[in-house]
């Protein structure tokens, strides 16, 4: 004898069927495509430090930018004035104990804002306080040179125009319009959120 047949067939699913068509993404369990493969961005791993911000970038590119160019501007300023004025300045030993000291100051204050500034875009906050006090610092000095250059304007008129005086005056434009903006940028609230998430860590 031989046994019946089931002349019913299987209920449950067949394996076949759900095997991946050629051209057609592979499917992830329960049907629902993996989002990979969909353009979805992957979660950044945990413990990964996120990308800092627009503005503290900005900031940092200011102190790496500004400050040599500043500087460099000083060394030309004290070279223009031993090349224009060497005799009359040579004679003056406390003049050129200032420009020196002066230019040397700006040296110093630049390489300091460079080695700062590349702590502060990986969001180190003693960076950011060492960095305004610099700018502080250094907005004190050119409201002073301000007040100077003012004064100087009512006892001997205009400057006679020259390279130094050019480049005094550019100074000043960066010396007064570099810390305002760099102040302002690293006390944003992107940058403070960066910076205390790094700390947190």
């Amino acid at each position: 004898m031989t046994s019946p047949q089931n002349p019913w067939p299987p209920q449950g699913p067949n394996p076949q069927q759900f095997q991946p068509q050629p051209g057609y993404p592979q499917q992830a369990q329960f049907g629902y495509p993996q989002q990979a493969q969909f353009g979805h961005p992957q979660q950044p791993p945990r413990g990964a430090k996120p990308p800092a911000p627009g503005t503290l970038k900005l900031a940092s590119i200011l102190g790496l930018v500004v400050p040599p160019l500043s500087a460099m501007l000083s060394v030309l300023t004290l070279v223009v004035l031993l090349v224009e004025f060497g005799k009359y300045v040579w004679s003056s030993w406390s003049f050129m104990l200032f420009e020196g000291g002066f230019t040397l100051a700006a040296v110093m204050c630049a390489a300091l804002w460079i080695v700062f500034s590349l702590q502060l875009r990986r969001g180190r906050g003693w960076a950011r306080i060492a960095l305004v006090v610099l700018a502080a610092l250094w907005l004190l000095y050119d409201l002073y040179s301000i007040i100077t250059f003012t004064y100087s304007l009512t006892d001997y008129g205009l400057p006679m125009i020259s390279a130094v005086a050019i480049i005094g005056m550019f100074q000043m434009f960066l010396a007064f319009v570099t810390p305002v903006l760099f102040t302002l940028l690293v006390f944003l609230k992107p940058s403070t959120d960066y910076i205390k998430l790094v700390a947190g860590r």
